[in-house]
């Protein structure tokens, strides 16, 4: 009897979504977070589109059925990944906060940071930054680990901008400036459109060299940018 195509590629889809995923540690009680972590192994290796909820399950060893106990479908572990992804990347941004540094050496930690976890985590971050999550605010823990992350890296940016003078209406421009730049750098590089092949340069003098620009940019302080910029960005 002859197999039809379609289904020997399904067989094989499922086969290699089974293949990346490194089996977790599973123990009763703990099935959400298993399926989590194999599925974040298996977004590494397919990316979203190709990961199945069924792949996932058999690879933590429990049945099809089992995932629905904890997610709304293939979206909803899509969502708990992104989730768990920016709540480890707000504990990384945490933790520079809490050290002993000048403002714009935490600000300097936190975008670089950024850029080392897009780098660390490619599947991962391209999920949490993508459009394959269609309507992230209807997700309450995607929706409140995005904002803590982000609070903790406007904030840093904000207690920067106030201490070398930049006015409350200013500072705004900046938040959106510094994550221009560390967004920027990271989806150029994960795209494999920076550094580019006909300008060579080592990448981590690229990302330090970026970063400093926006640094000593706001170090400069407002009247740099001049007051009539000041007036129009606050409106």
């Amino acid at each position: 009897m002859k197999t039809k195509p379609g289904s020997r590629k399904k067989s094989e889809l499922a086969n290699n979504t089974a293949d990346a995923v490194a089996a977790p540690s599973y123990h009763h009680g703990d099935l959400r977070n298993a399926l989590i972590a194999a599925g974040r192994a298996a977004l590494e290796e397919l990316g979203p589109r190709e990961l199945s909820l069924r792949s996932v399950a058999t690879a933590v060893g429990v049945s099809e059925a089992a995932p629905s106990r904890h997610f709304a479908g293939k979206d909803g572990l899509l969502a708990a990944m992104a989730a768990q992804g920016f709540s480890e990347l707000a504990e990384k941004r945490k933790l520079i906060a809490a050290l002993d540094e000048t403002p714009e050496e935490i600000v300097r930690a936190m975008m670089a940071e950024y850029v080392r976890f897009a780098q660390k985590h490619k599947g991962l971050f391209n999920l949490m930054v993508g459009p394959r999550i269609i309507q992230p605010t209807s997700y309450p823990e995607l929706k409140e680990s995005t904002a803590t992350s982000f609070k903790l890296f406007s904030s840093a940016v904000c207690s920067f901008g106030r201490a070398y003078d930049w006015p409350d209406s200013s500072l705004n421009l900046l938040v959106h400036a510094a994550w221009a730049v560390e967004h920027g750098l990271a989806t150029l590089i994960l795209g494999g459109r920076a550094p580019a092949s006909s300008f060579p340069v080592p990448i981590n003098d690229m990302i330090n060299f970026s970063i400093s620009i926006f640094i000593e940019r706001v170090i400069a302080g407002p009247e740099f940018w001049g007051q009539e910029n000041l007036i129009a960005s606050a409106n």
